[in-house]
C-alpha cells in the first residue's frame, strides 16, 4: 500500500481477557496462524484506541509505531491491573538505506519449516489451506510480540539484492547468518547460528518448483541432532494434495518459535501427514490422515502414539447458500495410571460439524470422548454481516451443553479489527454476542462489541463483556 503521509503513528490501547492459559493449544477448530493477528505496518497514518474493561482485572496494552520512507520506530507495553509492574516491553528501531535494512530491538524471523527460526503459533493444517505445512518461508522484520512470544532481540542487518537476500544477527552473544536465493526452478535458504554456549546450528531449506508436483523441506543440525521435514505437494486447481514426513529429535530446541506441525509438538516426534482436496461442480471434498509417535520415552515406559483423521464436504451455490459437513477423529495412545499400574490406553475424540449459510449462519458441533463417554454439543445462530448506510454489524447466539471441561467446544466469535476471539464452551449455558461498526467518514470509524454468557446450572448472573475501538486514519 502506498504511504500517503510523511509519518505514520499507530497508538493501540487495549486489554484482552483470556479464559484459559492453554486455550491456544486446546483449540480444536482453530484455522488461523496467529493468536494476535499481525497487521500490515505499511498502511496509512492512523491512530487506534481500544478499551475492553474486565472488571477489577482490567488489562491494557499500548503500542506505538512511527514510520516514514526510511525509518520505523515501535514500542509496546503490556500491564495487568492486578500486578504493579509492567509485564511486557518490546521495542525496535528499523532503518532502511539503499538495499540495506538495519533492525535494532525485537524482530520476527521465520525460515524454512521453522526448525530453527519459526512462529510461536505454528503453521497448522486446516481444511481451507491444506498445503500450508508444505510452504517454506523467509521473513525477517521488526516485530512487537506478546509477553509469551520468543521472538529474538538484538541487532539484525538485512541486505536485499537482485540475486539474493542476506541477513546477519547478533543477539546476546549469539551470531546468526542467513541467505535466501531463488532460481527458476529452485528456492533455497541456508541459515547458521553460533550461540555463546553450545555448538553451531545449521539449516538448509529448499523448494523445487514444477508445473504439477513440487517438493520442499528443511534439514537442520543442532547439538549433534538432525531434524527433518520433507513434503511433496500438488498445486492443481482441481485436486490439491500434500504428503509430509517430519522428524523432530528428542529435546530438539529451536532458536525461536516452534516447528510447523498440526500437533503442536516441537520435539520427540516422528510423523506422516497425507491431505487431499478435490473440487467438482461446486462440491469440494477434502480430508487428511496424520500419524505420529514418540521417538523415545525418557522414563523407559511404552512409547506414546496418535493419529488425526478428518473428512469433509462443502457445497457452494453462487448467491444462494453454503453447506459444509466434516467429521474428525483424534486418537492418543498414552499411559493410564490404574492404582499404580501403568497401562496404555487409547483415548479417542470424535468431532462432527455442520454449517449452513443462507441469510443466516447455522452451525452445529458435537464431540464424543472414548472411553470416558463424555459428550458435548453446541448450536450457533449468527446473522450474516448486515449494513445500513454507515452502520454494519453482526449478531449471534450460542447454546452449549457439555459434560465437563474435557468435552468443551470452541468457536471463533467476531472481534474488533486486529482482535482474535476464540471462546471455549463447557457445561450448559447460553452466550449472546454482537459487533457494530459506525463509519464516521471515509477514513475514520468507531467499533463496538458486546457479549454476555450464563451457565445455567450456576446461580451466577450473566457475565457481560464490552469493548470499543476508535480508528482514525489520515
Amino acid at each position: 500500500m502506498v504511504l500517503k503521509s510523511t509519518y505514520k503513528i499507530i497508538i493501540l490501547l487495549f486489554s484482552i481477557p483470556f479464559s484459559q492459559e492453554n486455550i491456544w493449544k486446546n483449540a480444536e477448530d482453530f484455522n488461523q496462524n496467529s493468536f494476535e493477528p499481525e497487521e500490515d505496518s505499511s498502511s496509512n497514518y492512523f491512530q487506534r484506541i481500544r478499551i475492553i474493561p474486565n472488571g477489577n482485572n482490567e488489562n491494557w496494552q499500548q503500542k506505538i509505531q512511527v514510520e516514514n520512507n526510511w525509518i520505523q520506530l515501535g514500542l509496546r507495553i503490556d500491564k495487568f491491573s492486578y500486578m504493579e509492574s509492567i509485564q511486557n516491553r518490546k521495542a525496535y528501531l528499523s532503518v532502511k538505506t539503499g538495499q540495506y535494512n538495519i533492525i535494532i530491538g525485537n524482530a520476527h524471523i521465520q525460515t524454512g519449516n521453522y526448525l530453527l527460526y519459526g512462529s510461536d503459533y505454528n503453521s497448522i493444517k486446516s481444511p481451507g489451506n491444506l498445503l500450508s505445512p508444505g510452504k517454506i518461508r523467509w521473513n525477517i522484520s521488526p516485530y512487537l510480540g506478546s509477553e509469551t512470544s520468543s521472538n529474538p532481540t538484538g541487532l539484525f542487518i538485512l541486505n536485499n539484492t537482485k540475486s539474493a537476500n542476506y541477513f546477519m544477527g547478533l543477539e546476546n552473544s549469539t551470531v546468526s547468518y542467513g541467505i535466501h536465493k531463488t532460481w527458476e526452478i529452485v528456492n533455497a535458504m541456508f541459515v547458521g547460528t553460533l550461540p555463546k554456549e553450545g555448538g553451531l546450528a545449521l539449516s538448509l531449506s529448499y523448494q523445487l518448483k514444477n508445473n504439477s508436483i513440487q517438493c520442499s523441506g528443511e534439514t537442520a543440525l543442532k547439538s549433534n541432532k538432525v531434524a527433518q521435514y520433507f513434503q511433496l505437494f500438488s498445486n492443481d486447481p482441481n485436486i490439491s494434495w500434500l504428503g509430509q514426513f517430519r522428524l523432530l529429535p528428542t529435546d530438539w530446541e529451536t532458536i525461536s518459535g516452534q516447528p510447523t506441525t498440526g500437533f503442536g509438538k516441537s520435539s520427540n516426534e516422528i510423523g506422516f501427514l497425507i491431505s487431499v482436496r478435490k473440487k467438482l461442480d461446486g462440491i469440494t471434498i477434502y480430508g487428511w490422515a496424520d500419524l505420529y509417535r514418540e521417538i523415545q520415552n525418557k522414563t523407559s515406559l511404552p512409547i506414546k502414539s496418535g493419529d488425526d483423521f478428518l473428512s469433509g464436504i462443502q457445497y457452494k451455490k453462487k448467491d444462494s447458500f453454503n453447506f459444509e459437513g466434516k467429521a474428525r477423529r483424534k486418537t492418543n495412545v498414552e499411559l493410564f495410571n490404574d492404582n499404580g499400574i501403568y497401562n496404555l490406553q487409547m483415548n479417542k475424540k470424535y468431532y462432527y460439524t455442520f454449517t449452513f449459510k443462507k441469510m443466516i449462519v447455522l452451525k452445529w458441533k458435537s464431540v464424543h470422548l472414548m472411553p470416558s463417554a463424555h459428550t458435548g454439543k453446541l448450536i450457533q445462530l449468527q446473522s450474516l454481516k448486515y449494513q445500513f448506510k454507515n452502520w454494519s454489524g453482526v449478531l449471534g447466539a450460542v447454546y452449549f451443553d457439555t459434560d465437563n471441561w474435557n468435552s468443551r467446544l470452541y468457536l471463533i466469535e467476531p472481534g474488533l479489527k486486529g482482535e482474535f476471539r476464540i471462546q471455549p464452551y463447557f457445561l450448559e449455558g447460553i452466550s449472546i454476542y454482537s459487533k457494530l461498526n459506525w463509519k464516521l467518514n471515509d477514513t475514520n470509524s468507531l467499533s463496538f462489541r458486546y457479549s454476555t454468557q450464563k451457565v445455567l446450572e450456576n446461580l451466577e448472573k450473566w457475565n457481560p463483556e464490552f469493548g470499543f475501538q476508535l480508528d482514525i486514519v489520515f
